[in-house]
């Protein structure tokens, strides 16, 4: 068995052994599942050496119709890279963080199905088994999600993040039967299917109606807008879970996605452009939402969300090299913040700012250094990892000239500056009002330094992470440390972030708590920040649907419409909204099916008639 079948077998084998340490209790699963994620993890860094340009063949799923082949490029190692060593220490972090937990079986199994899941999804070039090990790692994160299954919070988390992501999967799935049917002979194999592109034996229409639809499933996936509305809700999981999830794996499933098509996508008229909008407008809009969020693992959910539209927006720009180093660099420093403030989360017992009583820096100050570097690096602040990476993708968005996209970007990294030391700020200054805390154990401290050091040096081996040689048929340029920050030094780009960062600063310092300032100075804008633009409200009204105006539907409208600022005209469209998801959506099993089907069979006529 070959190094690339082995990391992809280890999860999943240990998943299925899952059962047998449990009989062995607490003690036997925690080694278990850490001997299964440590080993994927050494595997996964003996690929470095075999990065290459072409694929590597695993085995035959069906005999004859699928094989099981992996792309073995920078792009596909550095994300299993991502999901199988930040997994490590995560479940490292977990053997002290779920210590009280009694159900470990369960936590475990799906969390190495679902780092299995992640590394399929990285590195096969079949886009049939990329689907099903897309709908693993949506399938295993609903059921991480609402891990919390008996609270009702939790239950609806994970059921919205199922629900919300299956809209993009739709699309991702249309995305590929159109490849599959518009090729001939038909393929699901990526490297076929971008040859038969090149040499223009793809219509354009059936060209375009892949790349949009799997936009829709990157937009899904990583949760942007207007697809967003489901990653804050699901900080219910547990924070080694956010972690895991919407910090250093599956969020980025959908940036991969979109760099890994881009050679096949960019002709498209108008792709390019709307991935780097949709990342930028992502980045801006979920920044302002974070201004104003008292839930500290919310803000860092919002602030996952933005930066992963950084990383659209680098991709649609056509700079593969800063999608990739701001993805690496993004799940150091983000894993690193979630995982500091799960141990204050977990001694204060609550996740409000404004409950904690601030000033735990002074007493958990092992606590309160890692999450402050990882702050540095968010903001952007040199010379730590986020900086030059952040600073690439305004780069390339000036280089793209799109002055829309580079003005959001700015404005987006503005916000960043204010919302995060606003978090810190309220979290870790001041002096200590409640009761008396400590830093955690060194099983904690061990993952929580390394990602601390990474932070503050990753980008020293920008060498090592871009300079790995091109990934198929995407033009990634490495740089050495010199050439970046030559690069860096001598581009227009360093002045926008530096203005950026320090326009941010002087928001800080000026008003400290921008939630409290934004509530006191405009209501009204506050409560739209609150009610998240709308965005949840205009949801309910489609799925849920309102049977009329009665009580009901002014009760809706006022809850979810009108505390956002937004008036009863525009209210109105909700409720018409409302009653045509009513009439598409009556509860009966059996009409819902035929609707699946009929849609299904419209699906497969389009892409015969388009052929």
């Amino acid at each position: 068995m070959n190094s690339y079948a082995l990391v992809l077998a280890i999860p999943l084998a240990g998943t299925a052994l899952m059962p047998l340490a449990y009989l062995g209790g607490k003690k036997l699963e925690n080694l278990f599942a850490n001997i299964v994620v440590f080993s994927t993890a050494g595997v996964a860094l003996s690929l470095i050496p075999t990065i290459g340009k072409g694929e590597v063949t695993i085995m035959e799923w069906l005999p004859g119709l699928v094989t099981l082949t992996a792309f073995n490029d920078s792009l596909s190692i550095f994300l299993v890279l991502v999901a199988a060593c930040i997994g490590a220490l995560i479940a490292l972090y977990s053997t002290e963080y779920m210590a009280e937990e009694k159900d470990l079986l369960r936590y475990w199994a799906t969390f190495t199905l679902f780092v299995g899941g992640m590394i399929g999804l990285a590195l096969t070039s079949n886009l049939l088994i990329l689907y099903v090990f897309w709908e693993i790692v949506g399938l295993t994160s609903y059921a991480l999600i609402g891990y919390y299954y008996t609270d009702p919070k939790g239950a609806k988390a994970g059921l919205k993040a199922f629900l919300t992501t299956r809209v993009g999967d739709v699309g991702l799935l249309v995305g590929v039967l159109a490849l599959y049917f518009g090729t001939e002979p038909h393929t699901f194999n990526f490297f076929e299917i971008a040859d038969a592109i090149a040499a223009g034996q793809v219509s354009s229409t059936v060209l375009a109606v892949a790349a949009f639809g799997m936009l829709v499933g990157a937009v899904g996936k990583s949760a942007q807008a207007p697809l967003h509305v489901w990653l804050a809700d699901a900080m219910e999981a547990p924070t080694t879970i956010s972690a895991l999830i919407h910090a250093a794996t599956m969020v980025n499933a959908g940036v991969y996605l979109m760099a890994r098509t881009y050679p096949i996508f960019s002709g498209v008229p108008g792709w390019a452009d709307t991935v780097l909008l949709v990342g930028a407008i992502t980045a801006f809009l979920t920044g302002t939402l974070a201004l104003v969020e008292p839930d500290l693992k919310r803000v860092l959910a919002y602030s996952t969300v933005s930066q992963l539209g950084y990383m659209f927006a680098a991709a649609g720009a056509g700079s593969i090299l800063a999608t990739q180093f701001h993805l690496i660099n993004h799940a150091i420093f983000k894993a690193l913040l979630f995982l500091c403030a799960g141990m204050v989360i977990h001694h204060v017992g609550s996740r409000n700012m404004y409950e904690m009583g601030g000033g735990v820096g002074r007493e958990m100050k092992f606590t309160g250094t890692c999450y402050l570097i990882g702050t540095l690096s968010l903001c952007g602040i040199p010379i730590l990892n986020g900086f030059w990476s952040k600073d690439l993708i305004i780069g390339a968005t000036v280089e793209a000239g799109n002055m829309a996209g580079l003005v959001l970007l700015v404005l987006a990294a503005v916000l960043t500056v204010a919302y995060s030391f606003r978090a810190y700020y309220l979290v870790f200054c001041g002096e200590r009002k409640g009761e008396h805390l400590h830093d955690p154990g060194i099983a904690v401290k061990i993952p929580l330094g390394i990602l601390a050091v990474g932070a503050l040096t990753s980008w020293l081996a920008v060498d090592f992470i871009t300079g790995q040689g091109e990934a198929s048929g995407l033009a990634i340029h490495g740089m050495n440390v010199g050439e970046l920050i030559h690069h860096t030094i001598s581009s227009v780009a360093v002045v926008y972030s530096l203005v950026a960062i320090g326009l941010g600063l002087l928001i800080y310092f000026a008003v400290k708590d921008t939630g409290r300032a934004i509530e006191k100075g405009s209501p009204g804008l506050f409560k739209l920040l609150r009610a998240g633009y709308g965005f949840d409200g205009f949801y309910l009204a489609i799925f849920h649907g309102v049977r009329d105006l009665g009580d009901t539907a002014l009760a809706a409208i006022d809850k979810y419409v009108l505390e956002a600022g937004v008036n009863r005209g525009t209210a109105s469209f909700f409720v018409g909204a409302g009653k045509a998801g009513r009439a598409l959506h009556p509860g009966d099993v059996s009409y819902n099916v035929i609707g699946v089907v009929t849609g299904l069979l419209l699906v497969i006529a389009v892409m015969f008639l388009a052929v």
